[in-house]
């Protein structure tokens, strides 16, 4: 059946499955069914493949963000040629994510960009550990690179001195050796260009010299393993391109149609290898530039799709009727654009949006949107009230207690602007016993199973710490033995307090000769199941101690067999051994101490854990659970009832005089960015032009802001039927009782739209 026939499609998916060659830009709003239209035309073009009797010989090639997408794409083509098409199933196309593609153009001919047959590629959790050594050994050798950037602070105590220096700035010089290193790899500059050049600058460029450092002895440690990174792929990839014109023309008569799904994600050298690949003509790109949320200090930018749909030569199309959501909440996403583009305070923020409305399906569509009786959007603001971090959580959970029992057929979500407050979401979730699904950097059962283990590594590496001993007893021991029975017991302050006041250690977990070991602990009780129960754990904890001579992974799994029972637990402990023996491998000099604070960091919810997450498989919501994600990883999904948290002016700043920005730290002075001052002075080298300090904060502030606007637009464009914002003042205050936070900006323009005092 032809396309234009089929019921199934729309009038701007018709346009796209007409597609017979050339460049096509598609400009697809939320809900518009862009996955499912893209899909439909990489079969349409496998079949006309087939037809031509080329199948074994050209692919369809699809390029993607995600990794969860390439799994979807997969398994929709699978399913459209073999029962719409009667062909095979997964022949003929290839999906791919912009670095597997550049992976497997890198690995065909390692050779023509320098490496070696069986060359390495690290993930991106060893990738940061590299760095962060790296940087730690810099701090050490020069610790003062950042004293200047410093505020000055006369009352500022002598602990809060020693906080920023020990803790703050080196966080802060590994966030800057990382933007500076990812920034120089998607510029192709490798570090002798750029020593050379700072050499002859002449210019005074700390944060530039301290990155380029960084930068040196991270590509040092990569050679030294025979591998690359991940932003290493795509600049090696366009270089093997560009090295040899016939293996470049071998792959563009490989793939002779290159479909782009999430175009506006894509950095200027991903579209330069696109670009390279599709030798300029038979290229696809589909992607909304009002969804462009990950540009913060990445080198994606959404400029690069709008300027392709204004390209010579370019067809640009767009889908515009969306079946997702209820009229209401479509005009509440029209009303935001529509505000930013012609209302908002800042001119320079009025280019944010594409201005482009979000339709209606037509009546009798397949996929209709959801009837009016079900809408409902409720913003929580009132002029003048401020709400409480707390309280804004009891709202929401209220709430939520309330819809759920009554809808346990329709799906939820919460969706926060970062991870630290869905985690006490979660936490206040499971208090009220309400089921969740989380979509965070790690779950909570990954943070408590990573928190237990790094309890015990981190008293393993210290034996004779008789705290951190008193500490395993009162945390791990006492709630799965004798706290099963009693948990107040006295029992067990009395067994803690006897290990609290141990100060031989030895004397509990080896007595010599004559000796009990219980004598060392001095305790009052004669009851004989404390008694047992103090033996069997000093059993347990010399069992341990003897296993510390094996490898990482053998003694956390070995720990683990011990500490969990539950087969989700049993599975995360495993996973936390191949992790670990995986760091170890890259650091073979690491001990317990440093495999403890990569622990600490998954368990503080400093590090996702990667393999925990459903970014493999792709997520579903589930009917009558609360899905916790952040508004980013929520892209791509849906919810019949979607509540926004914490939508203040410090989540959603719009550049106002008393906004705060989340990545100008508190303590360095006249409100420096340092990450956008890093990349400033880092263009001053490769451009050759005068760095002025300040210039780049204010435009990281614009970009942020800018950004900002966009993920809200992507919360609302989750709902289907209900949505409801909420916000909160913060945790500070300034002098004379004033809440630093505000709601944001386009937060009161949204609730005036919605009560009917603003037009746009």
């Amino acid at each position: 059946m032809s396309p234009a026939l089929n019921p199934l499609f729309r009038s701007g998916q018709y346009d796209m499955l007409n597609y017979r060659g050339g460049k096509l830009g598609v400009s697809a709003v939320p809900g518009s069914g862009k996955t499912f239209t893209l899909s439909h035309l990489a079969a349409r073009l496998v079949e006309r493949l087939t037809e031509g009797g080329l199948v074994d010989e050209q692919e369809v090639l699809i390029v993607t963000f995600a990794n969860s997408a390439v799994n979807s794409f997969k398994a929709r083509i699978a399913d459209i040629v073999q029962t719409q098409r009667g062909l095979l199933p997964y022949v003929g196309y290839r999906v791919r994510t912009l670095h597997g593609l550049a992976h497997d153009i890198v690995r065909e001919r390692p050779s023509l960009v320098g490496l070696a047959e069986d060359f390495k590629i690290v993930d991106e959790r060893v990738a940061a550990a590299m760095r962060r050594e790296v940087v730690d050994a810099l701090l050490k050798a020069a610790g003062d690179t950042f004293l200047s950037y410093v505020a000055e602070d006369a009352e500022a105590s002598e602990k809060t001195v020693r906080r920023i220096q020990e803790d703050e700035l080196p966080e802060l010089a590994v966030a800057l050796a990382d933007a500076f290193i990812r920034q120089a790899k998607d510029r192709r500059l490798d570090p002798a260009t750029l020593r050379a050049k700072l050499t002859a600058a002449g210019a005074d460029l700390p944060l530039a010299r301290f990155g380029l450092d960084a930068y040196e002895a991270y590509q040092r440690s990569l050679a030294y393993r025979g591998a690359v990174d991940f932003d290493d792929l795509v600049r090696l990839a366009l270089l093997a391109l560009e090295t040899d014109p016939a293996y470049r023309r071998r792959l563009q008569e490989r793939w002779p149609y290159i479909l782009e799904d999430e175009a506006q994600d894509s950095s200027l050298l991903q579209e330069q290898m696109l670009r390279l690949l599709s030798n300029d003509k038979n290229w696809v790109r589909v992607g909304d530039p009002n969804q462009a949320i990950n540009t913060t200090f990445t080198t994606a930018n959404p400029r690069f799709l709008r300027d392709f749909l204004h390209e010579k030569g370019v067809k640009a199309i767009s889908l515009t009727e969306a079946g997702r959501s209820t009229r209401p909440i479509i005009d509440l996403a029209n009303a935001l654009v529509r505000w930013t583009v012609n209302e908002h305070p800042i001119p320079e923020l009025r280019s944010a949006f594409l201005p482009q409305d979000i339709e209606p399906t037509p009546p009798g569509d397949l996929q209709g949107n959801p009837s009016l009786d079900e809408s409902a959007i409720h913003i929580h603001y009132k002029p003048g009230e401020n709400i409480s971090p707390d309280k804004e959580l009891e709202l929401v959970v209220r709430s939520l207690e309330r819809w759920l029992p009554e809808h346990p057929d329709k799906t939820v979500a919460v969706l926060v602007p970062e991870n630290s407050r869905g985690f006490k979401l979660a936490e206040m979730l499971r208090e009220h016993g309400l089921s969740y699904d989380e979509l965070l950097r790690s779950t909570t059962a990954t943070r408590d199973a990573a928190q237990t283990l790094y309890n015990v590594l981190t008293y393993l590496a210290q034996p004779m710490d008789y705290s951190a001993l008193s500490r395993l007893y009162r945390d791990f021991w006492w709630p799965a033995h004798l706290g099963r029975i009693d948990e107040a017991s006295q029992l067990r302050d009395e067994a803690i307090s006897a290990l609290s006041h141990l100060r031989t250690v030895e004397a509990f977990l080896w007595p010599g000769p004559g000796e009990l070991a219980l004598d060392a602990l001095k305790l009052k009780s004669d009851a004989p199941e404390l008694y047992d129960d103090l033996d069997a754990f000093r059993s347990l904890i010399t069992r341990w101690l003897d296993a510390t001579i094996l490898p990482i992974d053998q003694l956390v799994l070995t720990i683990s067999q011990d500490l969990f029972t539950e087969p989700p637990d049993i599975a995360l402990g495993y996973k936390i051994a191949q992790l670990l023996r995986g760091v170890s491998f890259n650091n073979p000099s690491w001990r317990l101490p440093q495999f403890a604070e990569e622990l600490r960091a998954i368990s503080q919810n400093e590090r996702k854990f990667l393999g925990f997450d459903d970014a493999e498989q792709g997520y579903e919501p589930v009917p009558g659970k609360v899905t916790v994600a952040t508004m980013h990883a929520a892209k791509g999904l849906e919810w019949d009832r979607v509540y926004l948290m914490a939508v203040s002016n410090y989540g959603f700043p719009s550049l106002q005089p008393y906004d705060t920005y989340i990545s100008e730290r508190w303590y360095i002075r006249d409100r420096l960015n340092l990450e956008a001052e890093t990349l400033a002075q880092l263009e001053a080298l490769y451009t050759e032009q005068p760095y002025l300090e300040g210039e780049a904060t204010q435009r990281a502030r614009l970009d942020y802001a800018a950004e900002r606007l966009r993920l809200l637009y992507v919360g609302i464009t989750r709902a289907k039927s209900e949505l409801i914002i909420t916000w909160n003042m913060g945790r500070y205050w300034q002098r004379g009782g004033t809440a630093i936070n505000q709601a944001a900006l386009p937060l009161v323009a949204l609730w005036e739209y919605v009560t009917g005092t603003l037009r746009v």
